[in-house]
């Protein structure tokens, strides 16, 4: 997949201290709008108007360090890929169900949390995939997400405790 300048995660520094790990990529996948909702409330996938898709986008999760990038494309005839949304995964400050929450009906829709290009927006917006397999590979990958960061931190402690 091409790169997207995608606003604050593209400065110069933060390419180059860090390793760009590409953990994923998938199409079509298919975004929805969805019903705000109260923090901590269950999504449900028959809320949303799944017959007519807000968008048909690529997949693409890139690894940056602690950080998760869920990156959103999509392509109009005659004109190059454009980014739609970018999910900033960052699991030190807030949980993973805080980014990224499967829905309760369904296994293959999940409920991401988004935010454009500059990084201004916010947006919860539904995630619908075709086969039951994709989806759980895009869940599987927030599990080895989460465990590679949970393990390279008690790596890191462990390091901090044997110099001391």
């Amino acid at each position: 997949m091409d790169d997207f300048d995608m606003g604050l995660l593209d400065d110069t520094t933060f390419k180059l201290a860090v390793l760009r790990q590409k953990m994923l990529g998938m199409y079509p996948v298919f975004m929805y709008r969805t019903k705000p909702k109260e923090e901590g409330e269950e999504y449900f996938a028959d809320e949303w108007n799944l017959r007519k898709p807000l968008k048909e986008c690529s997949l693409r999760i890139e690894r940056r360090g602690e950080i998760l990038l869920i990156v959103f494309t999509y392509k109009n005839p005659g004109v190059p890929p454009a980014l739609f949304a970018v999910s900033k995964v960052d699991i030190s400050s807030k949980t993973m169900d805080h980014y990224v929450k499967p829905v309760g009906d369904s296994s293959r829709y999940f409920a991401i949390r988004v935010t454009d290009e500059k990084g201004e927006r916010e947006a919860v917006v539904g995630l619908g995939f075709r086969e039951r397999d994709e989806a759980a590979d895009f869940n599987q990958c927030m599990v080895n997400f989460q465990n590679a960061v949970a393990r390279e931190r008690l790596a890191h402690a462990d390091e901090m405790t044997q110099q001391e």
